[in-house]
C-alpha cells in the first residue's frame, strides 16, 4: 500500500514539474507563431497595426497602445534594440523563452531613445537567459495625431539588429 502511494506521489510530482516547465515554453512558442503571421522574423522590428476588436496578436492588447515587436534569436550573438523617443510614454519589455519578463524600461529611465543590448549570457546590457525571446515596444497613443506621430517615428527610427562582433 505505501509503495503504491509513494509511486502515485512521485508520478504526480513528476507530472506537475513537467507541466510547470512545459506550459510557459508552449505559451511563448504560440505567441511567436502568432507574431510570425504578421510578418515577424528573427531580429527584425515589426510594427504591428493599431489594435482593434479583432486583434489577438498579444494577450489582451490595449487599444490605446501602439505595438512594435521583435522576435529575438540570440544564437549568433547579442542583439541591440532601439525604441526611438517620440515625446510621449513608451516602454520596452523583454521576455525570455519561458515567458519571464526579464526587463522593462520606460522613457522616464532614459534621456531620449531606449537602447538595450540583449544576449543569452554575458556581453550585453541584459542577459535574456534563453536563446529566443520577444521584445515588445509600446507607445501610448490617445488620439489620431499622436498615433500618426508615433507611427512615423517608430517606422523610421526603431530597430532590432544583430550586433557586430567586437
Amino acid at each position: 500500500m505505501i509503495r503504491h502511494l509513494l509511486a502515485f506521489v512521485l508520478l504526480a510530482a513528476s507530472v506537475h514539474a513537467a507541466t510547470l516547465w512545459y506550459l510557459p515554453r508552449l505559451a511563448m512558442n504560440t505567441a511567436m507563431s502568432r507574431l510570425e503571421t504578421v510578418g515577424a522574423t528573427p531580429n527584425t522590428i515589426v510594427h504591428v497595426p493599431p489594435t482593434d476588436e479583432t486583434s489577438r496578436r498579444v494577450v489582451r492588447p490595449s487599444p490605446d497602445l501602439l505595438y512594435s515587436v521583435c522576435l529575438l534569436n540570440l544564437s549568433d550573438g547579442p542583439v541591440q534594440i532601439r525604441a526611438a523617443d517620440w515625446g510621449g510614454y513608451m516602454s520596452l519589455s523583454l521576455f525570455s523563452g519561458n515567458t519571464d519578463n526579464v526587463a522593462a524600461v520606460n522613457e522616464t529611465q532614459t534621456d531620449g531613445d531606449i537602447i538595450l543590448s540583449v544576449s543569452d549570457g554575458a556581453g550585453a546590457d541584459i542577459d535574456l537567459g534563453s536563446p529566443r525571446g520577444i521584445a515588445i515596444i509600446r507607445r501610448l497613443v490617445t488620439n489620431g495625431d499622436a498615433l500618426a506621430r508615433a507611427d512615423s517615428i517608430r517606422r523610421q527610427d526603431d530597430s532590432c539588429e544583430a550586433m557586430e562582433p567586437t
